[in-house]
């Protein structure tokens, strides 16, 4: 008994079924391929994150060394009170606090910051505040005058140690003829033994290390 010849509708549709098939293969290939970019590309991202955190600067112990100058950046009280100490503690001639709230003056930080005696004095005779820094960029900038004004050629930068290394890159490329140091203020709720157990840290980091890389980046 003779085989039916093959119907010609069925001929084409197999063709079709094989030709979507072989179609098929390389588009796959390109979605794995665009996976794995995806996922390598996060997991060097978490693990850049992880790398600065780990590399944050520590608080710094013992008398540090004379500078000609300090600059605090507003963010938190414990880097004015930190800045103030140090300026009274003879470690620089002159401090400035860049990005000072509109308003603020010396009388509502001596109030605000509970400050003795000769902190006050030093406040008041060795301070200058600046009030139109709104970032890091405008703070270098205000401090670079104020530098080359009084002549410096060393500065302290006084900030959280979460900001510490995007200002550290940020000063250096506005001022690479000033001499910088440290003093990195690890703020009391900020607990990196276990920061990838709280979301708002999580949140906090990751923010500051997606700034420090566009900084790192940027022309």
């Amino acid at each position: 008994m003779s085989k039916r010849p093959a119907d010609m509708t069925d001929i084409a549709t197999d063709d079709m079924a094989c030709k979507t098939a072989q179609g098929r293969t390389p588009m796959r290939r390109r979605l794995r391929q665009i996976m794995l970019v995806v996922v390598s590309a996060l997991a060097m991202l978490v693990a850049g994150l992880q790398h600065f955190v780990l590399t944050l600067p520590k608080p710094l112990a013992g008398q540090p060394e004379f500078t000609d100058g300090i600059v605090v950046m507003t963010g938190g009280q414990q880097r004015l009170t930190d800045g103030i100490q140090l300026l009274s503690d003879g470690v620089a001639s002159k401090l400035l606090i860049s990005g000072v709230g509109k308003g603020v003056d010396r009388d509502i930080l001596v109030r605000e910051l509970d400050l003795n005696q000769n902190q006050t004095n030093s406040l008041f005779c060795c301070v200058e505040l600046d009030h139109a820094a709104q970032d890091t960029r405008g703070n270098a900038d205000i401090a670079y005058q104020w530098a080359k004004t009084h002549q410096m050629a060393s500065l302290r930068l006084v900030t959280a140690n979460y900001h510490m290394p995007r200002a550290l890159l940020v000063f250096s490329r506005k001022m690479p003829d000033i001499a910088l140091y440290q003093w990195p203020v690890n703020p009391d709720d900020l607990k990196l033994d276990r920061w990838w157990h709280d979301p708002a840290l999580i949140r906090l980091l990751a923010r500051e290390y997606a700034k420090f890389l566009a900084v790192y980046f940027s022309v």
